[in-house]
This record gives structure tokens, sequence and C-alpha cells, in this order.
């Protein structure tokens, strides 16, 4: 039997992550998103932004900045700290998301501004080696919180893939699992396991079908 595993574009939710930055939410610590490219770090950047408008807060307290974005390209801190302040909504606490934030020269400095003369809430991604050297975990220390990503977990991984684990009871008490899919297929456990350590933990492989040609070239890519 050939595993079918399902193409999967919708924003998955990793509650685990989710629940920590929730838990500091509208604190004083800048939020630091870290973790290896490509395991979901501005995914989860964009479910704390859903969870906020799901929440009540408006669109207009949502200051959201992509810094691989050709419109901030070439972006310096002084326009970065303008930017901001021109956009802050009136009366209200904004809630600040920097992707990839290390691309600004002295970010920091923003950051540090930021904190002192809004009332704002702090998130940022960013490469682990850049925002996390000596220099900047200094600079940091106190002030921030980190929240590492890593790659998916299997359970984490039959669920990016549509799957649900199904415990069956049988006449003799007897308690087995198998995966299925939304169509009713039935799988055993272990073939979505050796699909998970053939194809590893990267949420980006959700977006093509597993195969290992396509699979090998974007974790290329990655490492």
């Amino acid at each position: 039997m050939k595993l079918m595993l399902k193409k999967e574009n919708e924003l998955k939710n990793r509650s685990h992550y989710l629940e920590k930055l929730i838990e500091f939410k509208d604190t004083d610590f800048v939020k630091i998103i870290t973790g290896i490219r490509r395991c979901g770090k501005s995914s989860l950047m964009k479910l704390m932004i859903k969870h906020l408008l799901d929440n009540g807060i408006e669109k207009n307290q949502i200051i959201q900045i992509n810094f691989e974005s050709m419109e901030f390209k070439r972006i310096t801190v002084e326009d970065l700290y303008n930017y901001v302040k021109s956009n802050l909504p009136k009366d209200k606490k904004a809630y600040l998301f920097f992707d990839e934030i290390q691309k600004v020269s002295e970010w920091q400095d923003a950051i540090n501004s930021f904190r002192v003369d809004f009332e704002c809430d702090i998130y940022i991604t960013g490469s682990n080696a850049f925002l996390l050297s000596s220099e900047y975990a200094t600079y940091l220390a106190g002030r921030s919180i980190e929240i590492k990503v890593y790659p998916l977990s299997f359970i984490e991984f039959i669920d990016f893939h549509g799957y649900k684990i199904i415990e069956k009871k049988s006449l003799t008490g007897a308690i087995s699992r198998k995966v299925e899919n939304e169509n009713g297929e039935a799988y055993e456990i272990k073939e979505l396991f050796d699909a998970y350590i053939t194809f590893g933990g990267m949420p980006s492989l959700t977006e093509l079908p597993l195969e290992i040609d396509k699979a090998l070239t974007i974790l290329d890519g990655i490492y």
C-alpha cells in the first residue's frame, strides 16, 4: 500500500509555542522567536497575530514588517522608528511584529526606543546566531524571553499532513491504533513514522507532495 501524504497550505496551529507567546503577551519583555531556517518562525508570528485579532485586538493596533520584503530592504533604524511612530494607533496599545529584524543595522536601538517611548508589545524573529550573539545577548538580557522553535514533532507531522490517530478496541478489550486521512483510508502508524524519518519535520515540506527528490532539493536549500 502506498502512503499518500496530503499537501496542506493551511496555517496550522502549533499550540505549544503559541501558548508560550500568549503567556508573555502584554508584558514588557521582547518576545524573540528563534530557530533554524524554515522551521516555522514566521508562521508562529502569524498565528499570534491571528490570536490577537480573534480576541478583540483591532487591525490598526498591529504593525507587521517582514524585512525580507523589497519594501523594507534598505530601511535604516531611523526610518524604522519613524515608520512605526507614524502608524501607531491613537490611544491604544500597539502590537509590533518584526520578521528577520537582524537585516536592519542597529535594530536594537529602535527596539529599545519603542519600549521606552510607546505603549507596545514587541515580537521579533531572526537568526539564532545573530540575535543571540554575545553582543546582543548582553543587550537583551533581562528584557526579553526566547521562544525556541523546532521542526515538527512526529505528532505534528501527522496533523500537518491531514491525518488523525484512531484508537479501536477489540472484543477482548485490546486497543489498536492506526492513522486515517480525511477519506477514511487507514495506515499503520509505522508507515507514517517511516515517512517522518525519511523526510524529516520541516513544515515547508507540507507544501509539496512528499517525493524524495523534491524533499532533498528543499532540505539542501535549508542546510
